[in-house]
């Protein structure tokens, strides 16, 4: 399905939007992947603002795993409407239950100081293989839905290592087909992305672990700096300064590939073993 048709809602009533149903043919998805719920609540908070402000953050917690064969309602509440600063807050509802719940924040063009951290070092996408043909976390199955993207994970041996830095990894993705020239329409694919190989940076120094855990998205936030198109490649480079108690906290910056850092992003996901298993065994 393309991008444009999961980020498309109709309109209920006033404030009330519905999302379409993706439930991919191999079954791999029993539950709904958490950017598609995140990208679709920002599309009904878009739909509530005047084209003048735009989306700079949002903030995220999912509550209840979603069901990915069913459509999901979005209520938006408004919470703010300023002369600089417009804030909504959204709530997905399926089964009569909230299983996302979001605020999120719009500015209108406004300058100020400048600065940004420097782009790490990585490998060209180019030379890197896809997900489709690592044949690690990923199957043809399980990517699917993300077809229509070309997400190039930068191997472990390749990513300059950080002193003092727990957990690194740095992902190559871009739309494979050129997009709208809509810049809110690339704001909301980059949000639904950003939850698919985030917390994945959690679990490069347990590999052995993964089969044994139960992994899903806790809570997500994005802050956006700069103009990017998805359909152009984008670094992200990801970190997780610490897991315990079963969760782990995840951070990632996005980069265009003329240095600029475009959003960044924090996450908390659960990382937890399974029932019944112990570690060693």
């Amino acid at each position: 399905m393309a991008i444009e048709e999961i980020l498309d809602l109709e309109q209920l009533e006033i404030n009330i939007y519905r999302g379409g149903v993706f439930s991919p043919e191999s079954g791999f998805l029993q539950r709904t992947f958490g950017g598609h719920v995140a990208g679709q609540s920002l599309v009904s908070a878009v739909r509530t603002v005047e084209p003048k402000f735009q989306v700079h953050s949002l903030h995220g917690y999912f509550l209840r795993p979603g069901d990915a064969t069913k459509p999901t309602v979005y209520i938006v509440e408004r919470l703010r409407d300023g002369g600089s600063f417009v804030t909504r807050r959204v709530n997905a509802v399926q089964h009569g239950e909230t299983i996302f719940s979001m605020s999120a924040s719009f500015q209108t063009d406004q300058s100020g100081i400048e600065h940004q951290d420097a782009m790490p070092e990585a490998p060209p996408p180019d030379d890197l293989p896809g997900f489709r043909s690592r044949g690690e976390v990923f199957d043809d199955a399980s990517f699917a839905q993300f077809a229509e993207w070309d997400v190039r994970v930068v191997p472990r041996d390749e990513v300059t290592v950080v002193p003092g830095k727990a957990s690194q990894q740095q992902v190559w993705f871009r739309h494979r087909d050129p997009l709208p020239d809509d810049h809110v329409l690339h704001i909301c694919a980059l949000a639904y992305m950003s939850d698919l190989t985030l917390l994945g940076s959690a679990q490069v120094h347990h590999v052995e672990d993964r089969k044994h855990l139960n992994v899903a998205s806790l809570d997500h936030a994005m802050w956006f700096m700069r103009p990017f198109r998805a359909d152009e490649w984008l670094l992200y480079d990801q970190s997780s300064p610490s897991a315990c108690g079963g969760r782990a906290l995840t951070h990632g910056r996005i980069f265009n590939q003329y240095g600029e850092m475009v959003a960044a992003v924090m996450q908390e996901g659960l990382t937890r073993y399974q029932r019944g298993y112990r570690d060693g065994q």
